[in-house]
């Protein structure tokens, strides 16, 4: 298993670079009112199955796999438990720490 767990500094360093898949797994219709710049939203109960076929997608618009991939939720626990299962299938995965929340400097419970 290969996954990490990283702060909201580091993610705003991703933020800075090319190559970063940041992936929204909150519903929606939270993603709809506000999200983490340049995230995409994917439903989590099926990101496991439809992961390689948004690595590919992400290949076809940037002519290459990404470099960083990184999920979060609102509060970090949704995107811990999926990262853990990506990183089984052998995907190099980040989960942002604290989630949304955190990234809005919100105190997570």
């Amino acid at each position: 298993m290969n996954y990490q767990v990283i702060s909201e500094k580091t993610l705003s360093r991703y933020l800075e670079m090319p190559g970063l898949l940041l992936v929204d797994l909150r519903s929606r219709e939270d993603y709809g009112k506000n999200h983490i710049p340049g995230a995409i939203w994917q439903d989590w109960e099926h990101i496991v199955d439809e992961f390689s076929g948004l690595l590919a997608g992400f290949e076809t618009n940037h002519g290459t796999l990404p470099a960083h991939i990184v999920l979060y939720c609102d509060s970090g626990h949704i995107s811990l438990i999926t990262a853990r299962d990506l990183a089984v299938r052998g995907y190099p995965v980040m989960s942002l720490n604290g989630g949304f929340h955190r990234w809005h400097g919100q105190t997570v419970s």
